[in-house]
């Protein structure tokens, strides 16, 4: 799937190379700093740059980008390799990270250009084989720092937080006095939330056997999870300290799941490999699985990196993040038989993130963008066959938004790096800020690793707290005030 090679800037990692015998050849070394062409850069500005702490980067190559991180911290990286080479010297910018594929020698250079500031950064960006060029574009590098002239919060206030025992939190779900945390390839974990103000307790753990587990849902006493192996797995929670695994009838080994969602007495798993399609099962009986029906976007490209990412449903209809193709709709009302409504795409199209209400008579869909230059938009999806945009918001390019929750005419986001935004949307042609909490320190454990990082999620089920989860720091609890 297209987003991992470019969101997780494993594009710019492995050098595929040929066969070719390179024993008795010089090899070129086209990712040394004499190698680029600096005679119209602008070394004044380029020794102004602040090389510290953590920035975000985005590579651009032939139209394609690949956000990424450089971290000038201890253990300093470049696009999550050791970083190797640092010169800064007399109005030079350059930075590198070598690494073994194989019998390949690999190496990532950036060569800064131009400085607009002291803590923003443009140039050229080259990945190396053997010391040959084999990936080139442009690059734009920014210091992540806390938006200028906000607190660390305004009308929100973080009642507890909680840090996973291992690995890096993905997303979240609430049900029964419980949140259901997944943690990817390290699995998912429950806790006791059942007194929110108190600083919730572990009760159970799930660890998966070489698998990613990406979304989490509760419906009764069953616990579905999205799974990169084998589409979704069901446990029953019935006790949660206890789960246990309910063999799965699927029959849908080696399916990928990502998204998840229930309605009423349907599942909804969104599939972005191999067929690029959304599973619909009839849970009915929530421990079993009736596959109802594998919907496909008719018009969609697989090969394009068009494919199903995230999805809700509202009045049997279902709204889709289609990643490279953008904004599904589908009508659902009969199961079996989905029929596509209507589709809003747009330019480098990264749709993921999807919420939908009815606000002000008309129904709206928030879709938003992953990677560089993310924005939410609002989408006026009355007739899905004429989807118009009537707004968006958008913080700033180099951060991401990871999740968004809508609660009548209140929109809450995970916007990574910038942490908890809530919006106002009642008139969706205007959002407006209404409060946030900035999550994102630099201080915390394993920061820099991944353009994806900070808050990746959040649920707001109705009990007067807003539940969120953070990349280096664990289950968050909130109270608007």
């Amino acid at each position: 799937m297209n987003r991992l090679l470019l969101v997780m800037a494993g594009v710019l990692l492995p050098a595929f190379v040929g066969c070719t015998n390179t024993d008795d050849v010089e090899p070129k070394r086209e990712c040394e700093l004499e190698a680029f062409d600096v005679s119209a850069c602008d070394p004044a500005a380029l020794a102004s740059v602040k090389a510290e702490g953590i920035w975000n980067a985005n590579v651009l190559m032939s139209g394609v980008e690949a956000p990424g991180t450089v971290r000038f911290l201890p253990e300093a990286l470049l696009f999550d390799t050791p970083l190797t080479e640092r010169r800064m010297e007399e109005g030079t910018f350059f930075l590198a990270g070598d690494y073994a594929n194989g019998s390949v020698s690999s190496r990532l250079a950036l060569s800064g250009c131009q400085a607009p500031s002291p803590e923003r950064v443009k140039g050229v960006f080259r990945r190396c084989a053997n010391g040959a060029t084999d990936l080139s574009g442009d690059f734009e590098a920014v210091r992540v720092k806390r938006v200028a002239g906000e607190q660390e919060a305004e009308g929100v206030e973080l009642v507890s937080e909680t840090p996973l025992p291992r690995g890096s939190a993905a997303d979240v779900f609430v049900a029964g006095g419980h949140a259901y945390v997944t943690a990817l390839a390290d699995g998912l974990f429950i806790y006791d939330v059942s007194k929110p103000g108190q600083p919730p307790e572990k009760i159970a753990e799930l660890t998966p056997s070489n698998d990613i587990w990406y979304r989490a849902w509760v419906k009764g006493q069953t616990l579905y999870v999205s799974s990169y192996k084998e589409g979704v797995i069901l446990y029953d929670v019935s006790n949660p300290k206890a789960p246990t695994r309910i063999p799965s009838t699927t029959g849908l080994q080696g399916v990928q799941g990502w998204g998840l969602f229930v309605d009423q007495d349907r599942l909804y798993v969104m599939s972005p490999a191999p067929r690029a399609e959304v599973l619909i099962y009839d849970i009915q009986v929530p421990t079993k699985l009736s596959l109802l029906a594998r919907y496909y976007a008719e018009d969609s490209v697989v090969a394009n990196g068009e494919t199903p990412v995230e999805g809700v449903v509202v009045n049997d209809r279902l709204y889709v993040g289609h990643w490279r193709y953008g904004l599904v709709v589908a009508d659902v009302s009969k199961p079996t038989k989905p029929v596509t409504l209507g589709h809003f795409g747009y330019d480098k199209a990264t749709s993921r993130p999807v919420a939908v209400g009815l606000i002000d008579g008309r129904m709206i869909a928030f879709e938003a963008s992953e990677g560089w230059n993310s924005r939410v938009r609002a989408l006026n999806v009355t007739d899905p066959a004429h989807i118009e945009q009537v707004g968006q918001f958008q913080m700033r390019p180099e951060s991401t938004v990871s999740a968004m929750t809508l609660v009548g005419t209140k929109l809450y986001v995970a916007h990574a790096q910038d942490g908890l935004r809530i919006l106002d949307v009642s008139n969706p042609s205007t959002p407006k800020q209404q409060a946030y909490y900035n999550t994102w320190r630099e201080s915390d454990p394993g920061r820099g690793r991944a353009f994806l990082e900070g808050l990746s999620g959040v649920k707001v089920p109705g009990d007067g707290y807003l539940y969120a989860v953070e990349t280096s720091r664990g289950l968050l609890v909130f109270r608007e005030q």
